[in-house]
């Protein structure tokens, strides 16, 4: 596999094509979209980058699954269910199902963003 191609079931892409010779077309593709907001370039850029979601989705989950185990979601999700607790007001808060289950994700999903380096400052 060359520098420029990465391999998939759908068949190669040019990878940094915006810079290579290839990359002329997109160049133009791109002036457009910004000039005047041209929905075909849109697409066709779309069409174009829309494996760049797709790959760094699977590679944030690889590290995902790499560096959490299910007992870290249990260990953050039982911290943020005892702060629940003392934090809900019925009058406030409504149901505790919902104030706990908003309080518990937001843990796991703040342990995950740790994990992975995205700290959040929630």
């Amino acid at each position: 596999m060359s520098d420029t191609q990465n391999s998939t079931d759908e068949g190669p892409t040019v990878r940094g094509a915006t810079h290579t010779e290839d990359g002329r077309d997109l160049r133009k593709l791109w002036d457009k979209y910004r000039a005047q907001g041209d929905a075909d370039s849109r697409n066709a850029l779309t069409e174009f980058y829309f494996d760049m979601v797709r790959a760094n989705a699977e590679n944030i989950a690889d590290i995902v699954l790499e560096a959490i185990q299910e007992g870290d979601f249990s260990q953050a999700g039982a911290v943020a269910f005892f702060e629940a607790m003392n934090d809900f007001d019925p009058d406030v808060h409504g149901t505790f199902e919902e104030f706990g289950s908003i309080a518990i994700r937001k843990a796991i999903v703040n342990e995950i963003r740790a994990l992975v380096g995205t700290e959040s400052d929630d």
